[in-house]
């Protein structure tokens, strides 16, 4: 019998279909049974990963409980690209959600990779677009996601912005306290293992791991934001009243070392990312500049040290003197002194005088001064940037360095350094380290100056601002102001020499007499017309003088229009309203409290009893605390739930109190 091909061929296509389904089935029970390394392995990238989970960063106070640095939940747009089937629909649609180029998203949408963000912190506008073209929730598509993250916040805006710094999108700091202080305020970030969906979504995540998550600690700077406003207000007025490149102004606690107020010119808003760093330098702390004259009253504390008196005279030269071949000058042409005495020197601002009295103090004592002073060295203010200035090694000193320093040149400070050589004027002759959070430790002052030679230079200092100094416009009627102008000359970059177009005007001085005791830096940067310190910087320093006798509470105050704080827009100011506690309207807040006292050690040291704290929320426990100088660390968020000292206990001022909060 014939037999038919095609039944054949039906036959042996039958037999190779149940051979490969039996090896399917012994590969899948296999797999079942026994399972396969390699699978496994697989499976394990595709469904399981690790993440880091990010505590809440700590918030940031001013001095009386004003916060300014917060945290707002946001949302951001992340996708899955390996998930994404329509490429060019999504990237459109997203593009026009959010204002990411739409050449940017395809690129994005191209990679071989499970997670991509789109964008970070959207707005609550861009969320609703997402909503509306079904981008979310239902989602038209596959691999599109929401994620909830922490936004950091600067609630006013380039209020203190070159002491705050500012954060990255991962609210890990980039510049200022922010930076500085990054390691307690971010809290403890841990990695936790995940489980995801077949979206690449986590959907389970290690909880025992996730327990070790610790949320930032607080910190509370010793800035008075009410003082800062006005501060910067009257910086931002001058630099534009005499269209100057920059400026600078801090006040500072003479006693303390707390630094009240630290200003620049120009600002920037940590809010908006993308600044020049040049921007978001704090050149209070991180740039020199030659002092000029207010280097003078330094060396005059350091001859009246050496055994000089404010009535020992030196000769003028009738405005003309050449050391090395090198002429110097007065700084009017007109003026051609004869005999000066030390005090006079001062008052007049004689570039002549200093540098004659510079030479016969000699370069050996000058240079040991300056070195006792803390020139040339950083003063460790605990801030990110920090440089240490310049002052020639000894053995570089010729005649004409010498006489050059004299006046304020050939030398290079920073503003912190400078202030806190004038905190030794106003505070009795002790040498104090600035601080800028109360949590740091200033660390014991160190005595620089008797108080005879202390005496005499704010003697000399006073002459400054009366009728015949150069500072007169720094005066407040009612108050004696000592201080110091100074009109230097700077660097031209291009030329590598001294410019006589660009000047640094500058004022340094306090009232005297007045608690607390305070001392104020003034500065502005090449400004045009009339660059006289003695016309710009010492106005900018009364100025600034008279908003901290209204912060204050001094005896005289004089009304001042750009007083409180800057408004925050409303939008804004319901969302702090779910994280941060206000006060009951009408409170105070920085008013002395009324701890029990104790007693007064000889050398007059405070103690006090500790009050209750617990129960009270941040800016309460801070409030019941003013006016003791007491260094305040916070862990957690919330109210006291525990203080140390506890209640009863005996503090001094200045003691360190720490306060642990929590849930109400």
């Amino acid at each position: 019998m014939k037999r038919d091909p095609l039944k054949g061929r039906i036959t042996a296509v039958m037999v190779a279909c149940m051979m490969v389904a039996g090896a399917i089935g012994a590969r899948a029970v296999y797999v079942q049974l026994i399972g396969d390394k390699r699978l496994e392995d697989l499976a394990k990238k595709q469904f399981k990963s690790r993440v880091f989970v990010r505590p809440r960063r700590g918030v940031i106070f001013d001095r009386s409980g004003e916060p300014i640095a917060v945290n707002l939940e946001t949302k951001s747009v992340a996708v899955n690209p390996l998930k994404i089937r329509s490429r060019k629909t999504i990237a459109r649609l997203l593009s026009k959600a959010t204002g990411v180029s739409y050449t940017k998203i395809i690129e994005k949408l191209r990679e071989k990779r499970e997670f991509s963000w789109i964008k970070r912190h959207i707005t609550e506008s861009e969320y609703e677009h997402m909503r509306k073209w079904q981008l979310v929730d239902s989602g038209i598509e596959t691999g599109v996601w929401i994620v909830k993250e922490s936004k950091r916040v600067y609630p006013h805006g380039t209020l203190a912005s070159h002491v705050l710094g500012d954060v990255n999108l991962d609210s890990e700091g980039l510049e200022g306290m922010e930076l500085w202080e990054n390691d307690r305020l971010r809290g403890k970030v841990v990695q936790v293992k995940t489980e995801k969906d077949a979206l690449g979504r986590p959907i389970f995540m290690d909880a025992v791991a996730a327990q070790h998550v610790k949320d930032g600690d607080n910190l509370t700077l010793t800035i008075d934001a009410s003082l800062q406003f006005a501060v910067e207000q009257e910086l931002k007025a001058l630099v534009v009243k005499h269209s100057a490149r920059g400026g600078s102004v801090i006040v500072m606690n003479a006693v303390t070392g707390e630094i009240l107020a630290m200003a620049n010119e120009p600002t920037f808003d940590p809010n908006v990312r993308g600044t020049s760093p040049s921007r978001r330098r704090n050149r209070a702390v991180t740039d020199g500049y030659e002092p000029g004259s207010t280097f003078k009253p330094i060396l005059l504390s350091i001859a009246l040290l050496n055994g000089w008196h404010l009535t020992d005279r030196v000769w003028g030269e009738r405005g003309s003197f050449v050391v090395q071949g090198k002429r110097i000058s007065e700084a009017e042409s007109h003026e051609k002194f004869e005999w000066l005495n030390l005090k006079r020197l001062i008052q007049v601002s004689s570039n002549i005088g200093a540098a004659k009295l510079a030479l016969r103090l000699g370069a050996d004592r000058f240079a040991a001064g300056l070195k006792y002073f803390g020139f040339g060295s950083k003063i460790n203010i605990g801030f990110p940037g920090e440089i240490s200035g310049v002052v020639p090694p000894r053995r570089a000193w010729q005649p004409l360095t010498l006489a050059n320093i004299g006046f304020g040149q050939g030398v290079l400070v920073t503003p912190v350094q400078m202030i806190r050589a004038y905190a030794a004027f106003a505070n009795g002759g002790w040498l104090v380290q600035p601080r800028l959070a109360m949590s740091q430790s200033g660390g014991p002052p160190r005595r620089v100056l008797s108080q005879r030679v202390t005496d005499e230079v704010v003697e000399a200092l006073k002459t400054t601002t009366e009728k015949g100094g150069t500072g007169t416009k720094a005066a407040i009627e009612g108050y004696r102001v000592a201080g110091k102008t100074g009109t230097a000359q700077t660097v031209d970059p291009a030329t590598g020499r001294y410019s006589n177009a660009v000047y640094n005007a500058s004022f340094i001085g306090f009232p005297v007499g007045v608690e607390p005791r305070i001392v104020i830096y003034t500065n502005l940067e090449g400004p045009r017309g009339v660059y006289y310190a003695s016309e710009t910087a010492a106005p900018l320093f009364r100025s600034v003088l008279v908003a901290a006798i209204n912060r204050f509470g001094l005896p005289g105050a004089v009304p001042l229009a750009s007083a409180g704080l800057p408004e925050i827009n409303d939008k804004l100011k319901t969302s702090l309203a779910k994280v941060i506690p206000h006060p009951e309207p009408g409170s105070a807040t920085g008013k002395p409290s009324e701890l029990a006292w104790v007693s007064t050690s000889d050398n007059g040291t405070v103690v006090w009893k500790m009050p209750k704290l617990r129960g009270l929320d941040f800016r309460e426990a801070v409030r019941k605390l003013s006016g003791h100088d007491f260094r305040i660390e916070t862990h957690g968020f919330g109210v006291v739930k525990a203080q140390s000292p506890d209640e009863g206990s005996v503090i001094s001022d200045g003691g360190l109190v720490r306060l642990t909060m929590g849930e109400p």
